[in-house]
């Protein structure tokens, strides 16, 4: 059987792998292929759980049956493989016309050419923004073109269990610190035997947060906006809590399929030594927790711990839409991302699968559509977010995704296998970083 520590460095590979194949590409975006408006075909490539992909495919029909004449070859994957598959396709000159894109490696994409600008089909109005918020489409700029568009908004949560931290008689506040996350989870050990998952193998994210949250940026020009010692408190949670039986052991995780919603801790397996009473998700995975979620749980979202979430807390883009240098008609993918933006048949269909869609015209509509996940998705990003919001987070150095899927989660897999202490982890992914951004 795979153990926990093969089963990180598998998934760092994978993403490594993108990382590098990506850079045979030339510099900057592209103004597309050779374009063909006669070419009628688009394929779509995006990652997600099979819910996404079933709500993707009934929306693209839709696009057909809308344009004739119009085929959509959609190709969706997990998380894991998703980025590996891309550095191939990359590598082989046939890239999806359309791929969501996520912010490290979408620096990296238009720094290698592989992205098409999109800004002269904003200008002519083929690709209708004028009910998005501004600042949130700046997040797909660069050098003043428009290269991704934002699927949706969201923002980090904290999905918890509110049966579980009843029984231990805790309440999760939404301005928690990480000292407070510690003595809860501390809590609930010893009350339920229910142990914590600080999001094991999952990024820099919450690394992210915690900066922030100290007025900080984890990264600035290029390089680390932080010290070692700045980032030894983060390490810290996973030495305390391993040391003291409340995080939940490395090795339990070789069993399960990393970073997806139906096997995270929080959702998935009855024993409470292998589960989590919280999960460090985003808003709009709730509804997707809330359809695997055992019939007693009763699942609530919170803002991610730091020592100012007004500093740390902000509405974000799901993901961004790109056009890829190898479409053949990237006036028909501008059409597809404008009418993914706009169409009101389409986003009843999606709803809230993302996150908040970006028009608002399209929120007050879908709004009475909403189920109680998805209220609670809406709810917690307009009364809990947005009076506390912070400006989005500039887009990672496009190296940054080496960091994301290796450097970090194999740091974070040896402190928790007890072979270094806190301290030594973060110094080591000083270094680690310092030198990668340096490349």
């Amino acid at each position: 059987m795979m153990n926990a520590q093969s089963a990180i460095r598998k998934a760092a590979a994978i993403v490594a792998c993108a990382a590098t194949l990506v850079t045979m590409g030339a510099c900057g975006g592209s103004s597309g292929g050779s374009a063909n408006s006669s070419d009628k075909h688009l394929t779509i490539s995006w990652w997600g759980n099979q819910q996404r992909n079933d709500n993707m495919a009934k929306a693209n029909a839709l696009f057909e049956q809308a344009n004739e004449g119009v085929t959509i070859d959609g190709q969706f994957f997990d998380s894991g493989s998703y980025y590996k598959k891309l550095s191939t396709q990359a590598a082989g000159g046939s890239l999806p016309d359309i791929i969501q894109i996520g912010g490290a490696e979408l620096s990296q994409y238009y720094a290698n050419g592989l992205l098409v600008d999109l800004t002269d089909y904003v200008k002519n109005g083929t690709l209708d923004l004028s009910d998005a918020d501004a600042n949130l489409l700046e997040a797909g700029q660069f050098e003043g073109k428009q290269i991704g568009i934002p699927t949706a908004v969201a923002t980090p949560a904290l999905i918890y269990d509110k049966t579980i931290t009843d029984k231990a008689g805790v309440t999760i506040p939404n301005d928690m610190t990480p000292e407070q996350f510690v003595e809860i989870s501390r809590t609930i050990y010893e009350k339920t035997g229910v142990k914590t998952n600080f999001a094991y193998g999952a990024g820099y994210e919450i690394l992210q947060t915690m900066m922030r949250g100290d007025g900080k940026d984890l990264f600035k020009d290029g390089k680390l906006g932080v010290t070692a010692d700045d980032m030894e408190y983060y390490f810290r949670i996973f030495e305390t809590g391993i040391k003291e039986g409340w995080h939940i052991d490395a090795a339990a995780f070789a069993e399960l399929t990393l970073n997806t919603v139906e096997q995270d801790p929080l959702v998935y397996g009855t024993d409470p030594s292998r589960q989590s009473w919280c999960a460090f998700l985003t808003s709009s995975q709730i509804s997707a927790a809330d359809k695997v979620a055992r019939a007693d749980q009763n699942l609530q979202l919170a803002p991610w711990p730091s020592h100012d979430v007004s500093k740390s807390t902000s509405l974000n883009y799901a993901q961004q839409w790109v056009v890829s240098k190898d479409c053949k008609n990237p006036e028909l993918a501008a059409k597809w991302i404008s009418w993914f933006t706009n169409d009101l048949e389409s986003n009843k269909i999606r709803l809230t699968d993302r996150g908040i869609p970006i028009s608002s015209k399209i929120v007050e509509e879908i709004t009475p559509l909403l189920t109680a996940s998805d209220q609670k998705s809406a709810d917690y990003i307009l009364n809990v977010v947005t009076p506390i919001s912070a400006p989005p987070i500039a887009l990672d150095p496009g190296n940054a995704s080496q960091l994301k899927a290796q450097t970090l989660p194999q740091i974070e897999e040896a402190l928790c296998y007890g072979t270094i202490d806190a301290k030594q982890a973060a110094q080591q992914f000083y270094d680690e970083a310092t030198t990668i951004l340096a490349k």
